[in-house]
């Protein structure tokens, strides 16, 4: 029988309206066997804890080899799930036809399978890798001696990733079942893959597979191809691949064509409790008096201690009582749309104490002084080297902070602050750290429910070292986003001093030309008459509420926002920094 795949399509674009209507993101894409690699060939990474992918795929194989010699076309259509079950491991299994017509054997893929899959070495973020996988498959077929027989399979996986590129190799032993007619042979199989980004959304791969005899005397399975995969969205994956067999035993040619989507359930998405209105809680019926409980300190002179096992310990950074921060309302991370976006569990809102008033009014359109009263530091490991999207540690890292924010029961606001070293432009660093301050921004609110009206950006670019930049030790330092809870502080005094204490630094570029630089009596003048203007203090760049409108937008992919800022990831600026 001659098979063709027009209906194919058809079902692909059925299954393609269904998972637009459910719009979900994650980063990991499982094969068409359910484990995380490339098209056919798996790769030593794992799905991300806490995310779960399906996948449909549509198999077809030309000239496939029948038991009995002859040769026809073969159609199937696997599905297949994906769960990641913590930091290093996942769980797979797949179905090989949901057509029911009978392909599954001519197909050379007709066994469903079941398994889980473990990263042994290397971090998620490192660029190399080393895996293993354990797997129990099951023959799925119309031939009462060939179906339900079970073989399993066990393989050692390497993944090297050099900027763009991707190299996976991976080889493992099958121990297969036999029938009463037939006695199967166990199989060493080999594989492999190349991969390269062509952009953050398009990649190409090659990929290679072989299996040694199964049955003595026929050849084993053993085929190339080569393929891409689009992310169409956030949310969506279209995968394409063409191929050839190697040997007599597998099909002539052989395409597939698959769309994957994955939800992020993440660990952190937890309903934020509601806070209730004083006429709701007049309302309610009396209830038992409150149970006693401990003292604790109010004041926010004095800065929580970091619990020793508390899992933000490494982030925190000690704070002295004095320290003041000067709050600019253009610094505000507020957008006219930003509230449609938000988590869909509600806004973290920073409250007061029982029987504490705060007027909030004044603190959207006036500058206020904050005292800090705890920071958090986010080292380079937050983001790629020049780059400003969040890696996988970053985000774990500003998630697990978040949930101890709403630990704290005082009226706060953040400040999120970028920071590089001086390597490469002044412009270059300042534009850098903005655009990770305002993505870390982003993060929180999207992700983690953040209230935005109370979210502050700056951006120092190289104008805050905390170390040394002549040393590699000391740049890395440099290199950091800072997260900073204030309290706001109403003290007129505390105003002054906030301004008095804001103190002028110029770039270590700048201020080393001027250095150099005669300065005549007019020279000198001009100084003694600017140095005391607080008007003329060099600022953090200004936060444009478009700029951060269009970050959200890319960060969420929504269509609803359609933002005219120049901040924007395709925008062609200087480069050259070790950022």
């Amino acid at each position: 029988m001659t098979r063709s795949c027009p209906k194919l399509v058809i079902l692909a674009l059925v299954v393609l309206l269904g998972v637009l209507a459910f719009p979900i993101a994650s980063k990991a894409i499982p094969t068409q066997f359910g484990d995380t690699g490339l098209i056919s060939q798996p790769s030593a990474n794992t799905l991300n804890e806490g995310n779960i992918c399906i996948g449909l795929w549509a198999n077809c194989a030309g000239s496939a080899v029948a038991p009995d010699g002859s040769t026809s076309d073969a159609v199937i259509v696997p599905a297949v799930i994906t769960m990641g079950l913590g930091t290093f491991m996942e769980t797979f299994g797949s179905y090989p036809n949901l057509l029911f017509n009978g392909d599954e054997g001519l197909s050379g893929r007709g066994m469903a399978s079941a398994g889980f899959k473990f990263r042994v070495y290397g971090d998620r973020s490192d660029p190399f890798h080393l895996g293993w996988d354990i797997l129990a498959r099951r023959t799925i077929s119309d031939d009462p001696e060939a179906d339900g027989l079970t073989d399993y399979v066990s393989r050692i996986m390497a993944s090297l990733k050099l900027n763009n590129f991707g190299f996976h190799l991976n080889g493992g032993y099958a121990k297969n079942d036999s029938s009463a007619s037939f006695v199967y042979d166990d199989q060493f199989l080999l594989g492999g893959g190349i991969e390269y980004f062509i952009t953050g959304r398009l990649r190409v791969m090659a990929e290679y597979s072989f299996e040694t005899e199964k049955i003595a005397g026929v050849d084993g399975l053993s085929e190339a191809s080569a393929g891409f995969q689009f992310f169409m969205t956030p949310h969506l994956t279209m995968s394409l691949n063409a191929g050839v067999g190697l040997s007599e035993s597998s099909p002539d040619w052989r395409v597939i064509f698959g769309l994957t989507t994955c939800q992020g359930v993440g660990t952190y998405n937890r309903p934020v409790p509601r806070l209730i209105d004083p006429e709701e809680e007049l309302e309610k019926e009396p209830e038992a008096p409150p149970k006693p409980v401990k003292i604790r300190i109010l004041t926010p002179l004095i800065a929580k201690a970091a619990v020793a096992d508390s899992p933000v310990s490494h982030l925190e950074v000690p704070v002295t009582a004095a320290e003041l921060q000067l709050i600019d309302p253009s610094d505000r991370m507020e957008t006219p749309k930003i509230a449609s976006l938000g988590s869909p569990t509600g806004a973290i809102t920073p409250f007061s104490q029982a029987g504490e008033t705060v007027d909030e009014e004044p603190l959207l359109h006036e500058t206020f002084a904050a005292k800090v009263i705890r920071k958090f530091r986010f080292p380079q490991f937050a983001f790629a080297p020049n780059q400003w999207d969040l890696s996988p540690e970053g985000e774990d890292a500003f998630n697990q902070v978040a949930e101890e924010l709403r630990q704290d029961d005082r009226y706060f606001v953040i400040s999120v602050e970028g920071h590089t070293d001086d390597i490469g432009p002044e412009n270059y660093n300042m534009n850098l750290s903005f655009r990770r301050a305002v993505t870390a921004a982003t993060h929180l609110v999207i992700k983690n429910g953040i209230d935005p009206a109370r979210l502050f950006v700056k951006a120092f670019g190289e104008n805050q070292p905390i170390a040394t930049n002549d040393t590699a030790e000391g740049r890395a330092q440099n290199r950091r986003v800072e997260l900073l809870v204030l309290i706001p502080d109403r003290d007129k005094d505390s105003l002054s001093k906030a301004r008095s204490i804001r103190s002028w630094r110029r770039p270590a570029k700048q201020a080393a030309k001027e250095s150099k630089e005669p300065k005549g009596p007019e020279t000198a003048a001009e100084s003694r008459e600017e140095a005391p203007s607080v008007s003329r203090l060099k600022q953090p760049v200004p936060v444009d509420a478009l700029s951060i409108e269009q970050a959200i937008s890319e960060k969420t992919g929504a269509v609803d926002i359609s933002p005219s800022g120049s901040f924007s990831q395709t925008e062609n600026i200087e480069t050259g920094g070790s950022n």
